[in-house]
């Protein structure tokens, strides 16, 4: 065995070790927290980008009108901006805290086993093609302005943000290159 091997080995028994005795309980609040971040940071985006177009909150308020149209809402409860505002919201970081969950476990998971760093790919590609596609498909019905690139920037920002939090909570997420060459 040479010397590169051996090294990822102990990189993987260490990053087993680390995640040894952590239970849901540990594992849910670190998934939400990450869920807020990435919640948040898509918030920024899009008070940046509704800022750029001269009209604070506007992606979040169409993006809520989408949702009442989706719900069967009538067009004087579409016409309510605070109610869209607080439906998006509401919808836009439960969804996320959601996401956050999953992801913690992933992180868990990939600690234990490195090869199931593949499960982030699979779990961006599936948030991808559900917000994006859900936002393109109910936007037709609707004349909001919110193109599904604006989600999907959001989606990426999501995942970056997302990422950095577990890199700096979980420093021996960033042993998984030798890890994984060791799986080879």
């Amino acid at each position: 065995m040479d010397a590169s091997i051996s090294e990822s080995d102990d990189s993987t028994i260490a990053m087993s070790r680390s995640v040894e005795g952590r239970t849901a309980g540990d594992i849910i609040p670190e998934g939400v927290l990450a869920g807020i971040v990435a919640a948040s940071a898509v918030a920024l985006v899009f008070l940046v980008v509704d800022l750029l177009a001269g009209e604070v909150l506007r992606t979040p308020k169409q993006l809520g009108v989408i949702l009442l149209q989706a719900m069967g809402a009538s067009p004087s409860a579409t016409a309510d901006t605070t109610s869209s505002l607080a439906l998006y919201t509401l919808f836009h970081f439960v969804s996320f805290m959601i996401a956050g969950i999953i992801a913690a476990f992933i992180v868990q998971l990939t600690l234990r086993k490195p090869i199931a760093v593949l499960l982030f790919v699979i779990l961006f590609a599936a948030f991808e093609v559900i917000f994006t596609g859900f936002v393109a498909f109910l936007d037709v019905k609707s004349n909001t302005g919110v193109t599904p690139m604006q989600v999907a920037l959001g989606n990426v920002v999501a995942t970056i943000a997302m990422a950095i939090f577990f890199l700096v909570r979980h420093p021996n997420l960033r042993r998984l290159g030798k890890a994984l060459k060791a799986d080879e």
